[in-house]
């Protein structure tokens, strides 16, 4: 069902389909060809939730006419118990999803057709992170996935990296005061990058041993000092060493890792906490959302000229009336859903 236009916030030329659960993540399977237009959502607030496989297709009563706009239809799911909070394409074709009981799933996606996928449950790993002698379970809350690798991130403070054929845990990383990691990037085959509860950035070498990171960065406010949670974590695709942090106080940190113990920059366009970070494929632009509901477009610099600000412009894209959990981008669209159980796409140009 397309709705765009019903909220003004929305802007005319953003479309939106209303869905049937309050959505935690989506992501756009990766490079598809022109005409396919294949996205993946994570669900959460049910007692069974889905990650679910969608099409966007023509209405089946236009007779396929090219001016009518398309519409999401499902093509396959794969049910949970617990929320789903966090989904990451391993590969064109793996996907690992975490959930709030501390469990992995590893899905393949099988090409039925030109036009259809279907999923194909490869691994689950339960109980991932545990709390207490008695192994009691605690959430997972977020998952990142480099060349095969994965590494999840959960309420005990632990990082497991995990191999995605073999489905085992080959190293875990513990935090000496068990402070939750809130969430986690895969930056290169050996950097992990995780923000904690406590405030703080952790950067993590995995060729070097034990649970000691090679450096971390408190993230403050730059005014009070208060630390503030991490609540997303991203990088520039044409230079990975330059991390962008989106903070609860709704400010966006970037950090250069290749310089760990300098001051990063700060700067902010929301009131909300900041609930995911990503970039256009093939443009300097970077997304932003929050938990207010409002999606904000950001035009950068080219990278290779970082001075001391790199955002050239900024434009709030569209507000909704709920929060908006996940975002993500193609070639050509930005995608993104929350709690209003509808999913929003928009032109990038």
């Amino acid at each position: 069902m397309d709705v765009a236009g019903i909220d003004p916030d929305i802007p005319s030329d953003v479309q939106c389909f209303l869905l049937s659960n309050k959505m935690s993540c989506v992501r756009w399977v990766p490079n598809q060809t022109e005409d396919e237009h294949f996205f993946v959502t994570g669900s959460w607030g049910d007692r069974v939730n889905t990650v679910n496989l969608w099409n966007l297709v023509h209405d089946e009563l236009t007779d396929g006419e090219s001016s009518v706009p398309l519409v999401p239809k499902s093509t396959a799911k794969f049910c949970v118990t617990g929320d789903i909070v966090g989904l990451g394409f391993i590969d064109d074709k793996n996907l690992a999803s975490v959930t709030s009981e501390g469990t992995l799933s590893v899905l393949d996606l099988n090409r039925e057709s030109t036009l259809s996928y279907d999923f194909t449950h490869k691994f689950n790993m339960h109980d991932l992170h545990t709390v207490d002698a008695r192994q009691s379970i605690c959430s997972a809350m977020s998952v990142s996935a480099f060349d095969q690798y994965i590494v999840t991130g959960g309420e005990d403070g632990n990082l497991h990296i995990i191999s995605g054929n073999a489905g085992k845990v080959i190293s875990t990383i513990r935090h000496p005061d068990n402070a939750s990691v809130q969430c986690v990037s895969f930056i290169y085959p050996n950097v992990v990058v995780a923000g904690r509860h406590c405030g703080v950035l952790d950067y993590y070498d995995s060729r070097e041993n034990g649970d000691r990171p090679a450096c971390s960065l408190e993230t403050c406010h730059e005014d009070d000092r208060e630390k503030t949670i991490p609540m997303c974590i991203n990088y520039l695709p044409k230079y990975k060493s330059l991390v962008l942090v989106g903070l609860e106080n709704g400010s966006i940190l970037d950090w250069d890792i290749r310089k760990p113990y300098q001051a990063s920059r700060e700067f902010s366009d929301h009131g909300d906490p900041v609930t995911d970070l990503q970039f256009a494929k093939e443009q300097d632009i970077m997304f932003s959302a929050d938990t207010g509901g409002l999606i904000t477009e950001w035009t950068l610099r080219n990278p290779s000229a970082f001075g001391a600000y790199f955002v050239e412009s900024r434009q709030p894209r569209m507000k909704d009336f709920k929060p908006i959990n996940s975002i993500d981008t193609n070639v050509r669209q930005a995608i993104c859903c929350g709690d209003s159980e509808m999913v929003f796409i928009m032109d990038l140009f």
